[in-house]
């Protein structure tokens, strides 16, 4: 059957087919009609209406089909031709910091050192003297001195409170005086295993702290605030960022990199009826051990959160020099950049965590960790006949035509972050130079050969918004339109593919893909209306589309409908 404009449309499927008997009296609990589906099935599938029941599809079709499973209790929604998606999903997140991010001080959009210094004076004022004040985002990249800040210059506006500013990448650190003596840190403090502290010509620590070096103020932040916080503000914490999540579209969340207080505080969410989204978590490779000996595996938990497996940092970030290159840096020949971890210290985790039934996630951004990963991932493979241990690689910025063959054989996952592109276009020519640039984010390539790519947006270090990885990708551009025609436009990819990345994609990287993830009958009831069909738009309109519904397991969590 095809409407006017020759598009295909699914014949309403059968309720019996999810499983659920339709019996005298039984009708959907929800019906969304008059709406743009799209599937995103195997065939990108169009069609008109949704049938809900039990928290799940049970029928796809036309109005007509839909509407006779109607009843006096069904719940109706007029789409009124507006655009209906499967939930966005965002692969790789950190909700801990979304949320304590939220209550301090902006950094993102600092253009210079007397700007970022004025923010936190004004942070200073409503702060009681002595309390720590955190601040997230600046950039010495966007900023006009194209320097790191140091802890004199912020001494000058904060002398009486600890101060704690993260790098818009989350792997530098700025601290003032007054917490690098609360922390013992001189001149004579050696940096440790996989850290740097940034030292001036005199050799006086700076207040700039890179990668690793962040333990000597706060280990394991990322995980857990490391003490900066109490397990309430933590769940607050987690709390909001999962309502802004359903508020931009996204059904599904993988908090990328969790500890204890996450996994104690998602449950306790889930209990009391506060939890909108679902979430898969990755615990740090610290937690692998204790894991194992209580023989936990990927997919332990419910449908709401979820175990999806252990997560391990290896190298830095770009920005930073700290991104592990198999060349120097351009503009800095001296360095290739940092691992954290020995390849020795990579084997133990990957296989001890795959030979165990646990997934792994593994952070690399520059072509020399990438290659070192693969060919460990290629060694565990070899040696432990898995069949099919959906390894994963997050970030993977800097590759090169080989790395993208040995994706493609072993069929490991690209954890990707198309937002990076808007401003990383910026800077990565002069870091890496001509010839590598042209396979920085090579999306394009990686389609090609037919590798799965699930987007993440790694808030807070860029928005949330699944629809910017959408149009980053599609487009590459930022979001004022830069450059004309796109960076590097050649490793754009169809705008259906992006959609893909954000949606089935993102479900096949941890394991659901026969849950959710695509507008099929048996899948969870995971839905968003949009005000704009993504496909049928210009592209460099995708990033003006917003959500008007946002539906998870059947359940309105966000509505701005009329």
């Amino acid at each position: 059957m095809k409407d006017k404009e020759g598009v295909k449309k699914k014949s309403a499927r059968k309720v019996e087919k999810s499983g659920v008997k339709r019996e005298k009296g039984i009708f959907l609990d929800t019906a969304i009609i008059n709406a743009n589906v799209i599937t995103v099935d195997e065939n990108m599938s169009r069609a008109e209406a949704v049938g809900i029941l039990n928290g799940r599809i049970v029928a796809v079709g036309s109005n007509e089909e839909i509407e006779s499973m109607v009843g006096s209790n069904t719940k109706v929604i007029d789409a009124k031709g507006k655009t209906v998606v499967p939930g966005f999903h965002d692969s790789h997140m950190h909700p801990l910091l979304v949320g304590h991010f939220a209550r301090g001080v902006q950094l993102t959009d600092v253009k210079d050192i007397p700007e970022m210094l004025e923010r936190i004076k004004e942070k200073v004022k409503e702060t009681p003297k002595g309390e720590m004040i955190l601040g997230f985002g600046w950039n010495q990249e966007r900023m006009a001195e194209k320097r790191y800040p140091t802890r004199w210059e912020v001494d000058t506006v904060a002398p009486d409170h600890p101060v704690f500013l993260i790098h818009w990448n989350a792997h530098i650190y700025l601290i003032n005086t007054v917490l690098m003596k609360q922390k013992g840190i001189t001149r004579d403090t050696p940096d440790p295993p996989g850290g740097t502290i940034v030292k001036n010509e005199k050799g006086e620590p700076t207040g700039v702290l890179l990668e690793n070096a962040i333990d000597l103020i706060a280990p394991g932040f990322l995980e857990t605030g490391a003490g900066l916080f109490s397990y309430e503000q933590s769940k607050a914490a987690l709390k909001y960022c999962a309502d802004k999540a359903a508020e931009w579209g996204l059904t599904s969340i993988v908090d990328i990199l969790a500890g204890d207080a996450q996994v104690k505080a998602y449950q306790e969410l889930e209990a009391e009826g506060n939890l909108p989204v679902r979430v898969n978590f990755y615990l740090g490779f610290q937690y692998l051990d204790y894991l194992i000996k209580l023989g936990i595996k990927s997919g332990f938990g419910s449908s709401k959160v979820r175990l999806a497996g252990a997560k391990m940092i290896v190298d830095g970030s770009l920005s930073s020099h700290t991104a592990a290159l198999r060349e120097p840096y351009t503009d800095m020949p001296d360095s290739k950049g940092v691992m954290r971890l020995t390849p020795e210290e990579i084997r133990a985790f990957v296989e001890n965590a795959t030979k165990n039934g646990i997934r792994v996630d593994i952070h690399a951004l520059g072509d020399g960790a990438i290659e070192t990963v693969l060919k460990i991932f290629r060694e565990t493979m070899n040696k432990y006949k898995v069949k099919d241990p959906r390894f994963k690689i997050s970030h993977c910025i800097i590759h090169g035509p080989d790395l993208i063959e040995q994706f493609r054989e072993m069929n490991v996952i690209a954890n990707v972050q198309p937002v990076f592109v808007m401003k990383g276009q910026h800077w990565i020519p002069r870091l890496v130079g001509p010839q590598r640039e042209k396979y920085a984010h090579p999306y394009r390539s990686m389609m090609e050969a037919g590798i799965h790519m699930c987007s993440g947006t790694d808030a807070p270090i860029e928005t949330m918004n699944p629809i910017m990885n959408i149009y980053a990708a599609a487009v590459r551009k930022d979001a004022q339109g830069i450059p004309e025609g796109g960076w590097h436009p050649e490793q754009c990819v169809p705008v259906e593919h992006a959609l893909k990345m954000v949606t089935i994609e993102g479900a096949y990287a941890t394991g659901e893909e026969h849950v959710k993830g695509s507008i099929e009958v048996g899948k969870y009831a995971d839905l968003v209306i949009l005000t704009d069909d993504p496909l049928a738009v210009e592209p460099d309109k995708i990033k003006d589309i917003r959500v008007l519904l946002t539906m998870v397991g059947g359940e309105v969590v966000h509505s701005k409908m009329e």
